[in-house]
Parts: C-alpha cells; sequence; structure tokens
C-alpha cells in the first residue's frame, strides 16, 4: 500500500541557470506545479512532503538524508532539460537508500519517456498533465494492478521493456483541482527578482492552461495541450481572498503561459477585483494580440501595474521564421497603448533567432530604445527538444546546433543563426542589447524617480550590478 509520497524540485544553483551577472538577481518562486500535485494527493487521503531544493539550498547528501528518515513509498521528481542529468543524479542516489517506485515528471520527460526509462533508477514517467494520472497510478501500484491501463504513463515492464501507454486528455474542467498546496513549503522564504515585484509579500498564481498558437519554439503544449482552459474568476478570487488573509500577500504575479485570452474572462475578473474593492497589484504575461486599449483600461483599475509581452524580435522576418504570428507594427502600438494606460511595460526578445544577424540586432536596439519600456528581457533562442524549431535545427536548417543540456536555459548559446560568425559574437551582441538598454541616462533616472523606499534602493542596485558584470 502506497501512503507517503515525497515530490522533489531538484537544485539549479543561480550561476548554472542564468549564468555571470544574472545568478545575484535570480528568481527562487514556489514551484506551483508540485503544490498543485501534493494539493490533490492530500484531498485523496496520502501524507505527502514537498522538498524543494533551490528553497533548501540542498544538495544530493541533504536529499538522501531527508528521504531516508521520511521513507517514501513513492518519489516523484520534476525534470527539465537543462536540469536533467542532475535528476538522474537525484534518482540514482534514491534508489541506493530507498527501493520506493522513483517517477519522472515535467517538461523532458514527457519529450523524451523512452529515453529517460532507459536510466536504471528511473521506473515511471508521468506524460502531460500530472494529478490524475498521478492518482489513477498511486492507486493502481497500491492494488498491484495492470499499468497499461493508466493513460499518460510510460514505464518499464517486468521484463525491463519500455512501456509507453496511451495519452490522457488535458483535464477539461480545470475547476475540480484544488488551490496549490502552500503549506507544504515555506512560502515565506521564496523570492522573486528585483524587476518582478512591485511590493512584498509577492507569490505567484497559474489560472490557466494551454496555448492555442503555434510558436515554433515553445515547448509549453507538450505539457498542457493546445486547448486554452482557465478556472473560473469565482475560484480565482477565492484564491486571491485566501493569500491576502493567510500569507497577507500585497503582489500576485500571474506565471500562466498566456493569461486573459478569452476577453469576457478579464473582464469579469477586472470588474470583480474592481466591485470587491481586492487591494493588490498583479502582473501578468500577454501577447500583443489578445488586448485593446480598453481592456488595459480596466485591467489597470482592478490593481494591474505591469505586463509582460513576449515580443521576441522587431524584425519581421526573425517573427515569421518562428511562426509568432504577430507584426512589428503591432507589437509598437501595443507598447505605446499599454504605457498610455499606466501600466509598466515587460518586454521578452530572443537573440539569435533564424534569420537574424548583428546588425538586426542593433537596428532593433534603437526601435527600442524609441519606445522606452520600463523592464526588457533579452533570452538566448534555445531549441528545446519535442519543439518544432528543435527539429528544423537538427536537420541543420537556419544555422548550427551543439546540444548541451546543461546549458538549455534560454541564457545560453546553443544554436547559431547562420547570420552569426561564432558563438562568441552572438553571446557579446547580448550583452551589448543589455547595457545598451539600461546604462542609458534615461533609464537610471526613471528608476530614481521611482525610488520609494530603502527597499527601492536595494533592489535597483542589485539589478544595476548584475547588468554591469553580464
Amino acid at each position: 500500500m502506497i501512503k507517503k509520497i515525497i515530490l522533489i524540485y531538484p537544485p539549479f544553483p543561480m550561476s548554472e541557470r542564468y549564468g555571470k551577472g544574472l545568478e545575484k538577481i535570480g528568481t527562487c518562486l514556489p514551484p506551483l506545479g508540485l503544490l498543485s500535485l501534493g494539493a490533490v494527493l492530500e484531498d485523496n487521503g496520502y501524507e505527502v512532503r514537498i522538498y524543494d531544493s533551490d528553497l533548501l539550498n540542498s544538495n544530493v547528501e541533504n536529499l538522501v538524508e531527508y528521504v531516508k528518515k521520511y521513507e517514501p513509498d513513492f518519489v516523484g521528481i520534476y525534470c527539465n532539460t537543462s536540469n536533467y542529468h542532475r535528476v538522474i543524479n537525484y534518482a540514482d542516489n534514491i534508489k541506493k537508500i530507498r527501493k520506493a517506485p522513483v517517477c519522472l515528471g515535467g517538461p523532458h520527460p514527457i519529450i523524451e519517456p523512452d529515453k529517460v526509462l532507459k536510466n536504471p533508477s528511473v521506473d515511471l514517467v508521468v506524460m502531460g498533465e500530472g494529478e490524475m494520472t498521478l492518482l489513477d497510478l498511486l492507486s493502481t501500484l497500491s492494488k498491484n494492478g495492470d499499468l497499461k491501463k493508466v493513460k499518460g504513463l510510460a514505464f518499464k515492464d517486468i521484463s525491463g521493456n519500455i512501456v509507453i501507454n496511451e495519452k490522457r486528455e488535458p483535464i477539461p474542467d480545470l475547476n475540480v483541482l484544488p488551490m496549490p498546496a502552500r503549506h507544504l513549503v515555506d512560502i515565506e522564504k521564496y523570492r522573486p527578482s528585483p524587476h518582478h515585484y512591485l511590493e512584498l509579500p509577492m507569490t505567484t498564481m497559474i489560472v490557466s492552461r494551454g496555448c492555442p498558437f503555434g510558436c515554433l519554439f515553445c515547448a509549453s503544449r507538450n505539457v498542457w495541450g493546445r486547448s486554452y482552459r482557465f478556472r473560473s474568476v469565482d475560484k480565482v478570487i477565492e484564491e486571491i481572498k485566501f493569500l491576502i488573509k493567510e500569507y497577507g500577500i500585497k503582489n500576485i504575479n500571474f506565471w500562466d503561459d498566456l493569461w486573459g485570452m478569452r476577453k469576457e474572462w478579464t473582464e469579469e475578473f477586472c470588474k470583480r477585483m474592481i466591485e470587491e474593492k481586492i487591494d493588490i497589484s498583479w502582473s501578468c504575461e500577454r501577447r500583443v494580440d489578445t488586448v485593446d486599449f480598453d481592456i488595459l483600461k480596466l485591467m489597470k483599475k482592478a490593481g494591474c501595474y505591469s505586463i509582460f509581452y513576449g515580443i521576441e524580435s522587431l524584425d519581421q522576418n526573425c517573427l515569421d521564421a518562428i511562426n509568432k504570428g504577430i507584426k512589428v507594427e503591432q507589437a509598437e502600438n501595443v507598447i505605446k497603448m499599454t504605457k498610455k494606460a499606466g501600466i509598466e511595460v515587460r518586454a521578452n526578445f530572443i537573440l539569435g533567432l533564424p534569420n537574424e544577424t548583428p546588425e538586426k540586432v542593433k537596428k532593433m536596439i534603437k526601435r527600442v530604445l524609441k519606445l522606452n519600456p520600463d523592464y526588457i528581457k533579452f533570452n538566448i533562442m534555445t531549441p528545446y527538444p519535442g519543439t518544432e524549431l528543435y527539429k528544423e535545427v537538427k536537420k541543420g536548417k537556419w544555422g548550427f546546433f551543439k546540444e548541451d543540456y546543461g546549458r538549455a536555459t534560454g541564457y545560453f548559446a546553443t544554436f547559431l543563426p547562420y547570420g552569426y560568425k561564432n558563438f562568441e559574437e552572438l553571446e557579446a551582441i547580448r550583452r551589448y542589447a543589455f547595457r545598451r538598454f539600461h546604462l542609458r541616462p534615461r533609464y537610471i533616472l526613471s528608476k530614481i524617480l521611482k525610488t520609494r523606499s530603502l527597499k527601492d534602493i536595494r533592489k535597483y542596485y542589485d539589478g544595476f550590478k548584475a547588468v554591469i558584470k553580464i
């Protein structure tokens, strides 16, 4: 009988995740995926522990000692591509002291379940959304049932053969899920990066899953599917009130891949926030083709202080190559519109895109400086396994690819477009972009004018130091 469960978020040192400079301001946020699993398991009578290695600043020796004392009947480990080899090391060490089944979930096992299961220490892989599959799996294991009947599962049978079961359909109604079990971690100890909050304490929420758009570089739909599903406004308001009451939360970052895609839902949510006078600041991530000025004004009135737009590039050929589905003029207009509505603009750009050259980036930076968003992020294009872009670059299309799981974080160059001479040139253009934007007198003055406390001074100082070191 399986009763005691441990869910593990493996460590990922800031220096390895972000690289030189940014490690000092990297985020450490609650693992909402594991917290959702924990809530569902507790509701079904299981005893659950969540071990967040990042929060605990833990290593493999600490984890092994913890597992030895807890004696779980089942071990679940979250795994992404960049952390894959470290996760396998954890699984190896856990197997040496505990014979409980070890199950991996997360973006990487979903894409390559057969390769993951070739590791002797991995017994099971949950593919796709984990809540219902995990419940079915645990029940089947407890009854010595037939694992082939568990949808969304891959496993090794008694002969060691790898079996990949039928996929499980995404959960159609997210309202059936309880709130994430935040009591399973020390929520007060998590920290955002300096640019990701307005006031503290801050936490994160996810209110939707899935994305119907087809960006070639994105792996989100491998986990959540393309159907866009969202929790009811009633459920979302209930969770916000809970966070305010239980944890004194003043700032919420909605961590959805695509927040508020349905206009009717957004309008209802904002009106409820206004009518019920819920005094909290919040931010979200949106596409530029899902907003208009009226909805932006309403969001501002409801407490939205910042929107993070995935713009990726201001070169149309680059946007078309990744099937972004937006126009440059559209992105520029939305930036201006959002600022006019009184909402901060946070813009994400990806350098090293197909069809890109250093000259195009420099031209783009000039346009970005005129638009003057409040915050900007420059990632480097990373072809993740399972994406269409990955399949294309593996065949030699668009440029050169030196695959390295450990550097697949979006902060290191592993793919080189044909428009660049070498990887050093690509990484140099990223440093140029960061410094060109952040070291302007206009930008520095804007932060000085926004300073209201010693905490603000510290926040901006940490950010400035990071930019200098990049």
